[in-house]
């Protein structure tokens, strides 16, 4: 009995000594950092971005590192991406955005980005453009702020298109832009939308009513912005 005891104390000392020296018998539990990970982001951060794929791709297949590396490096066209845009070199966006692959979780958030490049890219066309060019942005441009859907973009449409129903030259043209206005209240139901479009509408109404061919577009989205505000 003694003896067991003895044996049963011998092991507990031994599983406590492990415990306190870092289970130093069993090996580490915890990885070892890699210099190389950890210098690729530390660039990364920095907005080094080539010196940060050089550091990742130093790691070896072999190292338990290797597939936070590859992430990392997928990351990287993303990280550049925002990067342009944010300094409004949004045609450099669009080509780092449009990189990040399809598998990657920034992906959906890079074409939201590529959406707003593309819209900021047609805006300075739009300012510049000529008065057929201009008509033509403008469909662009409600398009890609329509498949966005945010206020901010939406209301910015809006101006477009009254800035290009106001230097129309043809009823065919004003027309159009009248239904291109139809076609932002029908897919967007946000209430600063809606009140922006029907205000728009009411003032100029005199001018749209005189215009028999745009006169039953124009009573039509009047009457489904106060059907909606009803």
């Amino acid at each position: 009995m003694k003896r067991n005891k003895k044996s049963l104390s011998f092991f507990l000392g031994i599983i406590i000594a492990a415990g306190t020296t870092g289970c130093g018998w069993f090996g580490e539990n915890v990885e070892p950092k890699n210099e190389a990970y950890e210098s690729g982001k530390r660039a990364l951060s920095k907005g080094k971005y080539e010196l940060a794929k050089a550091h990742f791709r130093r790691i070896e297949q072999s190292s338990p590192y290797y597939p936070q590396a590859v992430w990392m490096i997928q990351k990287v066209p993303f990280k550049k991406g925002l990067a342009a845009f944010d300094q409004k070199n949004y045609q450099i966006a669009v080509v780092d955005l449009s990189k990040v692959p399809l598998h990657s979780p920034d992906y959906i958030e890079a074409q939201r980005y590529i959406d707003r490049s593309n819209y900021y890219i047609l805006v300075g066309r739009f300012q510049q453009s000529s008065e057929i060019d201009r008509f033509i942005l403008i469909h662009e441009l409600v398009n890609i702020s329509n498949k966005i859907g945010e206020s901010k973009f939406l209301l910015d449409s809006l101006d477009m298109i009254k800035t290009g129903i106001d230097t129309s030259s043809s009823n065919k043209q004003t027309k159009d832009l009248i239904n291109l206005l139809g076609s932002v209240v029908a897919l967007n139901k946000k209430p600063e939308v809606h009140q922006k479009a029907l205000n728009y509408l009411l003032t100029d109404f005199g001018q749209f009513y005189d215009q028999t061919e745009i006169r039953p577009q124009v009573l039509q989205i009047i009457g489904t912005l106060k059907m909606e505000h009803m």
